[in-house]
């Protein structure tokens, strides 16, 4: 499937959506969107914005790229380059992308992930249903992301060092990802105490002494990637084995829950029976499980009464931890298994079993 086919298999999914509802448009201004509709184009300029700096607007014989006259031509060129898209160029000084679209497409008869008013909403579930099935071609594109980041974590892993504070560790992280085009949109280091200290550790300068968690998001062609490792300087201490050990079952048994057709409420409801079988009953309250992704970190976190469904051909990333330790990888369901898309098979692998299934978890590196 080339690119050109790939967005036109997508356009017939909008239209659909759009005559199902009665509308006549649909306006993608969210750079996961943009990424989604256009095969990968890239609409940030910066990384930390979730919209970007263009639009696609869809109609029933129709599809517009809408720009500034700042971006049209470089993503004309750039982005864009071959993809079937009728340009609307308006000024940086006085225009927007929802004006153009009211232009062609009435805000009443508009589908939109921006909040025009008068018009359809586009929610996190509608933007599921869209987006999923991933295509051939993205699974593609995503298996190579996700070998990518698999090698810089792999690289890390076996090149960081007692010593180095941990922000030198995330510029390794981010250099490496860089390195293979991937933008960076999550970079995590904690060091000894501040691994059980520290969900979400941000790096900061203590210095790397016995024991390192090593977390990365990255994004290309609009695809998101999260991925965790541990690195352990000297004999692993028992205890820290045996957590790590009842994590990476914690993971299976969300990874053997998600099947098509399966409410995301009853994997996690999974994930949280396997906290307790482990003798951890409460510690999934002390940080988010993940959930379904793609083209943003998480689509959803999923939670004990959320909504949503696992669909086929859907990627996850799943992400328990107790105290010390955590299990992360990003996953394809499919209706034969699960494939994971960041393995490190250079580094050190457990056996696991859930619900009648083998799974291959990620241990620690022992150095």
């Amino acid at each position: 499937m080339n690119r050109q086919e790939e967005v036109g298999a997508k356009l017939a999914r909008v239209r659909e959506a759009l005559s199902t509802r009665g509308l006549r448009g649909a306006l993608f201004a969210t750079y996961g969107n943009f990424a989604w509709i256009t095969g990968g184009g890239r609409s940030h300029v910066s990384i930390a914005a979730d919209r970007g700096v263009a639009a696609v607007l869809v109609t029933s014989d129709a599809a517009y790229l809408l720009a500034d006259n700042i971006e049209r031509r470089r993503l004309e060129e750039e982005e864009l380059a071959g993809l079937e898209l009728q340009p609307v160029e308006y000024s940086w000084w006085s225009g927007s992308v929802a004006a153009e679209a009211e232009k062609l497409v009435p805000a009443a008869e508009l589908l939109s992930d921006l909040p025009v008013p008068g018009s359809t909403q586009l929610s996190p579930l509608d933007t599921l249903r869209l987006r999923n099935p991933l295509l051939p071609s993205e699974v593609e594109r995503y298996r190579e992301l996700g070998e990518h980041a698999a090698v810089v974590l792999t690289h890390v892993a076996f090149h960081c060092r007692p010593g180095l504070p941990e922000h030198v560790i995330a510029g390794m992280l981010g250099s490496g990802l860089m390195d293979f085009g991937v933008v960076p949109s999550v970079v995590l280091v904690a060091v000894d105490d501040r691994v059980a200290a520290r969900r979400h550790p941000l790096p900061t300068d203590r210095r790397l002494e016995r024991y390192g968690m090593l977390v990365v998001g990255g994004r290309r062609h609009g695809l998101h990637l999260s991925a965790t490792r541990l690195v352990h300087f000297g004999a692993i201490p028992d205890e820290l084995r045996r957590k790590h050990e009842a994590c990476v079952r914690v993971d299976a048994a969300f990874l053997a829950a998600s099947r098509p057709g399966a409410r995301l409420a009853d994997v996690f409801a999974a994930g949280q029976a396997a906290y307790a079988e482990e003798g951890y009953p409460g510690e999934w309250q002390h940080h988010h499980q993940g959930g379904p992704t793609g083209y943003a970190g998480r689509d959803l976190r999923a939670t004990p009464d959320g909504p949503g469904e696992v669909l086929p051909g859907q990627a996850f990333a799943w992400n328990p931890s107790t105290a010390g330790t955590k299990s992360e990888d990003t996953v394809l369901v499919t209706e034969d298994g699960i494939e994971v898309l960041s393995p490190t098979p250079d580094l050190p692998e457990l056996e696991v079993e859930a619900a009648g299934r083998q799974f291959r978890r990620a241990g620690i590196l022992e150095r």
